[in-house]
């Protein structure tokens, strides 16, 4: 922070959007252990080291189940020692560990490595990132959010792109050497050194507002306004709080009794059930409908590319409507792409279908994390967010499972399509329950 300090004043631009892209190096590099890189490994790993398929996929469940219990902890130490430290820890942890398994010849030490780096792909780096960028922007929350999970896309392509070249012309453990040593050249920097926690801590405002003066924007879509109109300031003609302050902010505790803080955590669960689920068996349900390797690996190349795009686009969006209507949106999207894909037929209805998964992944990540924040400020949210994750993450653990059992049981991916459709139209009706939260004061007498 000494040095963001000293180069605040330094660009010809606000320096939070320096610290949006230096906290998205960390999302970035955490696409380091993303299952598509993972895809790509499996077959070498299954022939160097002759383990089951079967066996190199339940890292991913392990990580998971790691993540799950630590996500809540990570929130924590998020709020209590502050992003800059969570974040650089973290990368580093995660090079370390991808850069380990080079080494790892016995299923234990390849689960606890992969694993490791899976907890900072669930947890830290995204929870960590959006958390700074909420603290630094609020009327442009949407946008700052929505750079760092593009940033969390090109990640997914250039990682997988690594992991397909340098297997094919250096095997295995270089393959692993290299993903590690770009995850700590990329990020562990700019974590380190450009970072700052708060606007407030080296003198400047969110968004860039001159100082004391703090940007309203479109925060909780118009739940200040709900709180001046509950709280009589409107009648009594008095000056409103300002919006989020930290006065504004909800604690944890007072979080967790809001109805919108369940059903966020609860559409959080709907949304990763029926995302990875179809993301874990699109690539067989391909080559079931006879594409070819080559035009799978296009078609998750197109998804990437779409998602990087979409996830600018979301922001933007999130910073103009109604959040519920921007997140029941995304499940329309989710809906109308599954059941789509019950039907699709031919490359270019693949294509189709991979294009509307990159969109669903971006609003997926952008939507969720601006409500948070807008509903429940900034002083607590990396609390908030480790707990509202762990909804994500029984998804992630329970979705691809089932949708694998339910394959086995009828024979084909309709059936479980079919469901997930029912799923997302649901949602996308329930969401919109999700009104802000607005907190009860207690005012002083005249």
């Amino acid at each position: 922070m000494l040095l963001a300090s000293r180069l605040k004043d330094k660009f010809p631009f606000y320096y939070g959007w320096v610290v949006v892209a230096a906290s998205g190096t960390a999302v970035f590099a955490r696409m380091a252990p993303a299952i598509t890189t993972l895809t790509v490994l499996i077959f070498p790993m299954s022939q160097r080291l002759g383990w089951s398929r079967t066996l190199i996929a339940g890292s991913v469940s392990a990580g998971a189940l790691a993540a799950l219990v630590l996500s809540p902890l990570v929130g924590w130490a998020i709020d209590r020692f502050g992003v800059r430290p969570v974040l650089v820890i973290s990368v580093l942890v995660m090079g370390l560990a991808m850069i380990s398994l080079a080494w790892a010849t016995i299923p234990l030490t390849f689960y606890l490595a992969f694993a490791a780096a899976r907890v900072v792909f669930h947890t830290s780096a995204p929870i960590g990132a959006s958390t700074v960028a909420s603290r630094w922007f609020i009327k442009k929350r949407g946008r700052a959010i929505g750079i760092i999970f593009l940033l969390g896309a090109l990640g997914g392509i250039v990682f997988t792109m690594v992991a397909s070249l340098v297997v094919e012309s250096y095997g295995l453990k270089a393959t692993w050497i290299a993903i590690g040593l770009i995850v700590l050249a990329v990020s562990v920097a700019p974590s380190l050194l450009l970072v700052a926690e708060r606007p407030e801590d080296i003198g400047l405002s969110p968004d860039g507002a001159p100082p004391g003066r703090v940007p309203s924007g479109n925060i909780a879509s118009g739940r200040m306004a709900v709180a001046r109109e509950a709280q009589g300031y409107a009648r009594s003609g008095g000056t409103a709080p300002a919006p989020e302050t930290d006065d504004d902010s909800w604690a944890l505790g007072e979080a967790v009794r809001t109805k919108a803080f369940w059903l966020l955590a609860s559409m959080g669960f709907a949304t990763f059930f029926v995302h990875t689920s179809i993301g874990v068996h699109m690539g067989a349900y391909f080559r079931d409908i006879g594409l070819g390797p080559t035009s799978a690996a296009l078609a998750v190349s197109l998804s990437w590319t779409v998602s990087a795009v979409s996830s600018v686009v979301w922001g933007w969006v999130t910073e103009r409507i109604d959040l519920r209507y921007a997140y029941s949106g995304m499940f329309l999207v989710q809906a109308g792409s599954t059941l789509y894909l019950i039907f699709v037929a031919g490359t270019g209805g693949v294509f189709l279908v991979a294009a509307l998964f990159g969109i669903v992944s971006a609003g997926a990540n952008v939507v969720p994390a601006v409500m948070y924040a807008n509903y429940f400020g900034r002083s607590s949210l990396g609390k908030i967010r480790g707990l509202g994750e762990v909804g994500v993450l029984v998804g992630q653990a329970t979705g691809p499972v089932i949708a694998g059992i339910l394959f086995d049981l009828r024979g084909g991916y309709s059936a479980i399509f079919a469901v997930f459709v029912v799923m997302a139209l649901a949602c996308s009706l329930v969401v919109l329950k999700a009104k802000p939260p607005v907190k009860k004061r207690v005012l002083a007498a005249a």
